[in-house]
């Protein structure tokens, strides 16, 4: 079998150096077409859709609900079926390249007609990607449900940051079983995979029906499993290496080159300017050169393995041109300098453009200063006072009595061993819970807080963000906490937030003119849309881009939760509001130390993760808002 491997990728190698030009032309013109209408195609499907749906946003838990719906689940399958389509657009056209060096003939303009015979075969590969996108779903949707079922019945009796920071057996138990689960699936998707690697080509050059391709392929490839395997793995651990060869090149030469470079910012930019783009151009290649390869693959094993393509048909009513190769000269070298220069110095002007000279940003403590004393605990909230903070961040829901408290979790297994969950319990019951002693001994009194007793903290000293949780025992949460607020005399030092935007829209219309915010981990569709005064997002979400159109509608963007100085910084470098962090000291002294810094020193620290090493990571109680 190793044999044939090597003869199939000996026969690909062989057409490759012949064609590679126009590969490489056709790989351009998609990535062109990519980033001005294929890339964009899928998300602006999704936001059409949810906006059918009858919303305009979707975040967080909400997205989940939607696709569990018939009409989420037929737009999640029609979303995933265009990405498929455009990937197979893209081979279809690689493969016209391979037919064309197979049957000798060479079209006048080979990139543009390899486009013109995939988009004359559009709506067939979409058909295709549609049968195979519920193909993929109908073999996950058994071993996914199973999954849900086994993490339902194993790891839902108390709060789910219990079992990922705790993980006590049962959590052991239900991840060896749901990786299981997974394992199984994951080996029969690439079975199946295998199976239906010939479909494609099949659709292409032998006439066969979408709905026919999968049996088609199956068939020819029963008896010969492990030669495909054995081509495609070959691929895939190219595609790793070449990948990683990329990154290690371009981290290399920012070590090596970068800091001779220090003392002149112009040039500095110019600099990593040019490494920028290098790593754009070398994605690229290292792109074209998978697709072409994996384009190459399929149709040498289709022809391997005796499927009746016809490749010669395609391109044999196509007019031959000869080309000849031609060295560059000295005009052609020179108008290649003098682009390479200004890809240099616009993508140095994009790196800057990306940082924000000004530092008003304001410091929330999350939780109080979790990093330093037990989490939303009175002892949390003096150290962050004491470290400087502009804000705290607390977490507050009902008790069963009504009494507002201070606690994130819907139980307290995390932090004191007990399953009593907050609405179960009176005030009195959750106050003889101990919440400090995990932390250390000297936190041993620390007693859950009421939001009375933190706002008469805060009062005169701190401002305060009130993040309102839903389990789904809620009673009269959004009057509650208006009604404390004002009682306080804290209104105009408060801010109001949620993950829920209905909780959010509650706040708004109890009290239209408060300080009221969304908070969200992942989203799809237009954030800045919705009625909020500010954003607080994770720092995935959190680009330079995402900020200045929060800004320009007129919304404030916080961040969570940065707690290492170059997250800090960077996340200041895009433009952020405030940063929400378990650290508000090391968060106070990353603004003062900016302030010092020089321009170069600033956009170095914004280009840290492109040619520094990783960003060291502390382990905190949970990574949760």
């Amino acid at each position: 079998m190793l044999h044939e491997v090597f003869a199939v990728w000996a026969a690909m190698l062989r057409h490759l150096r012949s064609a590679w030009r126009t590969m490489l032309a056709v790989n351009l013109l998609y990535v062109a077409l990519g980033v001005v209408l294929l890339a964009p195609l899928p998300g602006i499907l999704a936001h059409l859709l949810i906006r059918l749906s009858g919303v305009e946003v979707l975040a967080d838990q909400d997205i989940a609900f939607f696709l569990l719906t018939p009409f989420g689940m037929a737009s999640l399958i029609l979303v995933a079926a265009v990405l498929v389509a455009i990937g197979a657009l893209a081979q279809a056209s690689l493969m016209f390249v391979v037919a064309g060096v197979e049957s000798g003939v060479v079209p006048e303009r080979p990139a543009i007609d390899a486009l013109r015979f995939a988009a004359g075969r559009a709506v067939r590969i979409l058909d295709f990607a549609l049968r195979l996108v519920v193909r993929l779903l109908l073999l996950m949707a058994p071993f996914l449900a199973i999954a849900a079922a086994t993490a339902w019945l194993l790891i839902t009796d108390h709060d789910i940051n219990y079992y990922l920071s705790m993980r006590p057996p049962t959590f052991w138990i239900a991840g060896v079983m749901i990786g299981i689960l997974l394992l199984m699936m994951s080996a029969l998707i690439v079975r199946r995979l295998l199976a239906w690697s010939l479909a494609l080509p099949l659709v292409l050059f032998a006439e066969v029906s979408p709905a026919r391709s999968f049996a088609e392929s199956e068939r020819l490839t029963r008896s010969r499993r492990s030669l495909v395997l054995g081509v495609l793995a070959v691929w895939g651990l190219i595609v790793v290496l070449l990948g990683a060869a990329v990154v290690a090149v371009i981290h290399w030469l920012g070590v090596l080159i970068v800091p001779r470079f220090f003392d002149a910012l112009t040039l500095l930019v110019i600099v990593l300017g040019g490494l920028v783009a290098l790593w754009a151009v070398l994605s690229v290649l290292a792109g074209a050169f998978n697709g072409a390869t994996f384009a190459l693959a399929l149709v040498e094993l289709a022809k391997h393995l005796n499927a009746p393509i016809r490749l010669s048909a395609v391109s044999a009513d196509l007019p031959g041109k000869t080309h000849s190769r031609r060295a560059l000269g000295v005009g052609q070298v020179a108008a290649l300098l003098v682009g390479v220069v200004l890809v240099a110095v616009l993508s140095g002007v994009w790196l800057v453009r990306g940082i924000e000279v000004r530092d008003t940003v304001t410091i929330a403590a999350h939780r109080g200063a979790a990093g330093k004393a037990p989490e939303n605990t009175l002892a949390a909230m003096r150290q962050a006072i004491e470290d400087g903070t502009d804000w705290i961040e607390i977490d507050v829901q009902e008790s069963a009595d009504g009494e507002v408290v201070v606690f994130h979790d819907s139980d307290f297994m995390k932090l004191a061993g007990v399953p009593l969950k907050v609405w179960d319990g009176t005030l009195e019951q959750l106050r003889a819970i101990d919440i400090g002693s995990w932390f250390g001994p000297q936190f041993a009194g620390e007693r859950v807080p009421t939001l009375r007793e933190v706002l008469e903290l805060a009062r005169g000293k701190v401002r305060v963000v009130i993040e309102l949780k839903y389990y789904g025992h809620d009673q009269r949460l959004e009057e509650r906490v208006a009604e404390i607020v004002e009682s306080t005399g804290m209104v105009s030092d408060v801010a109001i937030m949620s993950l829920s935007y209905e909780a959010v829209q509650k706040m708004r219309a109890l009290r239209p003119d408060w300080r009221i915010g969304l908070l969200s981990a992942t989203a799809i569709g237009d954030l800045t849309r919705l009625d909020a005064d500010f954003l607080a997002v994770n720092m995935e979400m959190a680009s330079a881009g995402f900020v200045r159109h929060a800004r320009a509608a007129g919304k404030q963007v916080f961040v969570w939760t940065p707690n290492e100085p170059v997250a800090m910084s960077r996340m200041v470098s895009v433009g952020v509001d405030g940063l929400i962090t378990d650290e508000p000291e090391m968060a106070r002294e990353v603004v003062e130390v900016r302030a010092l810094m020089s321009p170069a020193e600033r956009l170095l620290v914004h280009a840290a993760e492109l040619f520094g090493q990783p960003i060291p990571e502390r382990v905190y109680r949970d990574d949760s808002p």
